[in-house]
């Protein structure tokens, strides 16, 4: 679409207006479309929040950060670790679980 970016301050403002003005009054006084106004309002009502939080899609990862930089430390130390030992001391240092081929495709 061809939206503006409205900043989050005044999408504040918009909602504290709302209980004492109406949209055409708060479009004037933000210098934004009435359409706008109602947008923001809704999201408003609906969520309690003033802009769109991002659904996360997907699976989560099954190695986190951590567990990525405790396996490539293992590798910089021992570099030719085969996948189940790395399996085996991820698993001891992190009590994290998973299968060789999880490894393999994170490296």
């Amino acid at each position: 679409g061809n939206y503006t970016y409205v900043s989050l301050e005044i999408k504040r403002l918009m909602v504290s207006l709302s209980g004492h003005y109406k949209t055409r009054e708060i479009a004037d006084i933000c210098k934004v479309s009435p359409c706008t106004v109602q947008r923001v309002l809704q999201l408003w009502r609906q969520s309690g929040e003033v802009v769109r939080v991002p659904v996360v899609q997907g699976r989560p990862h099954k190695l986190d950060a951590l567990d990525l930089a405790y396996l490539e430390s293992c590798i910089e130390r021992t570099p030719d670790s085969y996948l189940y030992e790395l399996r085996a001391q991820l698993m001891d240092a992190r009590g994290t679980e998973i299968d060789e081929s999880t490894i393999s495709r994170s490296l």
